[in-house]
């Protein structure tokens, strides 16, 4: 394989996305939307977990697949999640404006979320997106409730979104991606740092253990 064809290889990147929320706030749709460009308006409650994935085109012109993993919303499927949220990249926490309770819930779903990354500063590191879906339906929770969320809770982002007409559902992704790649950029900008001071720290100590050389 020649160095060309090594170098590409390295440099393709691939993401695990996670959807939390309740079951019913369309989070098989946002995804299905994302990946066929098409609304189901009859898809079904899912049991269990689907994946799919898209390749998608970042502003610097460089490619990154996204590896979508829908999940279940039920708490029956809450102990399955938790493989799923530790492997993640990202998550959509999803409520649904129609729904007070879907609103409600996006705390539990948050503390279920760190209480399986307690590795990670989510306030720093985690890309977390809030994400209102079926914005095209009558609001029963006002923006200063969701200000409050998001702001109280350090998400990256937010947006309204309706699978149904395709509102906000590229922009999420999109945005997610680049985030993802300038968070992987600056952990191994950092990896670099520690590596280089560890060799510099064996190079400066090597005389001390041949004190007579």
């Amino acid at each position: 394989m020649s160095k060309s064809k090594t170098k590409e290889k390295k440099e393709k990147k691939l993401f695990k996305i996670i959807t939390l929320g309740d079951s019913g706030v369309g989070k098989t749709c946002i995804l299905r939307r994302f990946v066929t460009g098409k609304f189901e308006k009859n898809t079904l409650s899912m049991i269990g977990f689907e994946t799919s994935s898209k390749e998608i085109v970042l502003k610097d012109g460089n490619k990154v697949t996204l590896q979508l993993i829908d999940t279940a919303g039920q708490e029956n499927y809450h102990a399955l999640a938790t493989t799923y949220i530790r492997n993640s990249d990202g998550v959509l926490f999803v409520f649904s404006h129609d729904s007070r309770e879907s609103f409600n819930n996006i705390k539990k779903w948050l503390t279920s979320f760190k209480e399986n990354n307690q590795d990670i500063d989510f306030d720093k590191e985690f890309p977390a997106f809030l994400v209102g879906n079926k914005c095209d339906l009558e609001h029963k929770i006002d923006d200063f409730e969701i200000d409050n969320l998001k702001n109280e809770h350090n998400f990256y982002g937010y947006a309204d979104t309706s699978a149904k007409d395709g509102i906000g559902i590229d922009d999420v992704f999109s945005e997610m991606g680049e985030l993802l790649v300038r968070i992987k950029g600056k952990k191994d900008q950092k990896q670099n740092v520690i590596i280089i001071n560890k060799k510099r720290k064996k190079k400066e100590n090597c005389g001390l253990c041949h004190p007579d050389a």
